[in-house]
């Protein structure tokens, strides 16, 4: 690894993109992301958002340093390594498949390439250089996040060998598939199609997983057993399911998460900050100093104040229910000063038996953290919190910060009548929907060896398919793109955090996300219409009727009916990876009617 700049990604990609553990290609080369061990942290970089710090048990977060014109450099801010290390020789007389280190291909630090040293190759056409080499196509990964080298040398022999003849990789050229390319070693005894692993015995042919997490060293090696050792694939270097982020966010509401929190925002916060002991406390309200916080016990004020100083600690991993409280009370976030600026809206007249309010958030500030990351299946996990301890760490010691970043936009807010709700998932059919999903999901994690988690449940499903109805709708209006539009859905039936509700919001660290289109579809001139147009989207797919049809216990997905023609959308706007959707959930289908929470209505004119 030189100390010279190899490229440049933006700060925010640290987090979605490239993160430790993903394979970044280069302007000339491919390397994969270190781990967050070696990262540097200034103290200019430093986020704190104290709920998001309390759920992932961390003191801080630090935001990836933009440097000078680098990015990946020991100098700059986040270290790599060259991955992978085999290299092919582009020249069509040459085509040498060679590993860094064995003589035949070396690193040049001046260029900042792997230039071919094979005897006999032509280089460039000037010929003052030796050709720079392109890295190996694939590598073999499994869905424990393990990632290595492709095993060119045995795979090309067909079992382990002491041969290190030089070998070739080149294409014939007769279907265009994967099976055009041949290994081929220069002993005669070596030579294969690269089409044998990608086959059924794939797993025969690549042989069991080597643990391997290079990211964190190239010579690191996980220490424990991998549960997937007999699910060792191959893919493409820059296959998108090469790395999958596990991010948890939390919007910063703050002071304004609960009722103590609320009664806090309304004191002088100059006073506030001089209170030292709960001694103090109650001497300054025992003089109606604060009487908002008369109806509350001092030792729970205290305790709130601790907290939100990042004094105490707390095992409460719900980061939902406070935002659900603060959207609850627009008028406590009244102050477009602020970084949490709420305004209340209008429910429609013809939903105020449906919706019970419309919320427009006027300025958002999102702290995005990453925590870990998954290869091959992304993490079917649909809620914050803790990072799950099956997916890959991006780490080697547990330190006690974690990459973030902040991101300011704005949203609309939509909450749905909790009576309405509760009523309609317990119809009978909506019941069975949910078993069958559940089913399903438990299916699909079974298959996929990984932990069970729990099904959301079929308020979750109504809320999720409203989202991403309402985001396809409301990106035709609102002068975003659909992938800048994401959803944040508050779903719970636990006895006293019941929520039912949604947040479509832009965060984005550029201009995008600041731009006014989206809050204003919320205005009472311009809400109904959307809404109902939305619904009216959701009524027909061009797919029907076999979308319409689709039952998540007979068929291979875990949807329902929803499909790319109608709900799904990008993943980086979904906060489920586009799972658990039903439009027969919103309005009455050609299939099915006795799911619909949305009765049909006649579509309200757009102004």
């Amino acid at each position: 690894m030189t100390r010279r700049a190899l490229g440049e990604v933006r700060p925010s990609q640290i987090i979605t993109t490239f993160g430790p553990g993903a394979i970044a290609d280069l302007q000339t080369v491919s390397v994969i992301v270190g781990g967050i061990d070696n990262w540097p942290t200034e103290a200019g970089y430093e986020i704190h958002e104290p709920r998001l710090e309390r759920a992932l048990r961390v003191r801080r977060f630090f935001s990836a340093k933009p440097s000078q014109g680098s990015f990946f450099d020991r100098v700059g801010t986040v270290p790599c390594h060259l991955f992978p290390r085999y290299q092919v020789c582009p020249v069509s007389n040459c085509r040498t498949l060679s590993v860094l280190g064995d003589g035949d291909v070396e690193y040049d630090s001046r260029w900042r390439e792997v230039r071919c040293k094979a005897p006999g190759c032509p280089g460039r056409s000037s010929g003052r250089f030796r050709a720079a080499t392109l890295p190996a196509p694939f590598v073999v990964a499994c869905p424990g996040g393990h990632i290595d080298e492709f095993p060119w040398r045995v795979y090309a022999h067909r079992g382990v060998t002491t041969c290190r003849s030089r070998m070739k990789l080149y294409s014939v050229g007769r279907t265009g598939s994967v099976a055009d390319l041949v290994i081929e070693c220069s002993c005669g005894n070596g030579t294969r199609s690269a089409g044998d692993a990608f086959g059924e015995n794939r797993a025969q042919v690549l042989g069991a997983c080597t643990r391997r997490r290079p990211w964190l060293g190239l010579r690191h090696r996980d220490q424990t057993t991998c549960t997937f050792s007999d699910q060792v694939r191959a893919m493409q270097r820059g296959a998108t399911n090469a790395w999958f982020p596990v991010v948890r966010s939390a919007l910063a509401v703050r002071e304004r998460a609960t009722p103590i929190g609320v009664a806090l925002n309304s004191c002088n916060a100059g006073q506030v900050a001089t209170i030292d002991s709960v001694e103090r406390l109650r001497q300054l309200v025992a003089l109606e100093m604060f009487p908002s916080l008369v109806p509350f016990r001092i030792e729970d004020v205290w305790q709130a104040i601790r907290k939100l100083r990042g004094e105490a600690e707390t095992d409460d991993a719900d980061l939902r229910w406070p935002e659900w409280t603060a959207f609850r009370v627009p008028e406590e976030a009244g102050n477009d000063r602020g970084e949490f600026f709420l305004q209340d809206g209008e429910v429609p007249s013809t939903r105020r038996g449906l919706l019970s309010r419309v919320v427009l958030a006027r300025k958002l500030l999102e702290v995005r953290a990453l925590v870990a990351f998954s290869r091959i299946d992304s993490t079917p996990g649909t809620t914050d919190g803790a990072p799950d301890p099956h997916l890959s760490p991006i780490y080697g010691d547990r330190p006690d910060w974690l990459p973030a970043v902040e991101v300011r936009g704005e949203g609309v807010f939509v909450e749905l009548n909790e009576g309405a709700v509760a009523a309609w998932e317990s119809q009978d059919a909506v019941v069975a929907l949910a078993r069958a999903m559940a089913r399903k999901f438990a299916e699909w994690e079974a298959e996929r060896k990984t932990p069970p988690s729990p099904f959301p449940g079929a308020r979750y499903v109504l809320l999720h398919s409203l989202a991403h109805a309402l985001i396809r709708q409301v990106a035709l209006d609102c002068g975003y793109s659909a992938s800048a539009i994401r959803e944040r859905i508050y779903s719970g039936v636990t006895a006293g955090r019941r929520m039912a509700g949604l947040l479509l919001y832009t965060a984005s660290p550029d201009s995008e996300g600041s731009l006014g289109g989206l809050v204003d579809l919320g205005a009472p001139h311009r809400f109904p219409g959307v809404f109902s147009s939305a619904l009216a989207s959701a009524n027909r797919c061009s797919s029907d009727p076999l979308c319409a049809d689709h039952q998540p216990d007979l068929h291979a997905t875990i949807n329902a009916a929803a499909c790319h023609a109608c709900l799904l959308i990008s993943e980086t706007s979904c906060e489920g990876f586009n799972r658990f959707l039903d439009r027969n959930t919103l309005t009455q289908t050609i299939a099915q009617r006795g799911l619909a929470f949305f009765p049909s209505a006649p579509n309200v004119a757009m102004p």
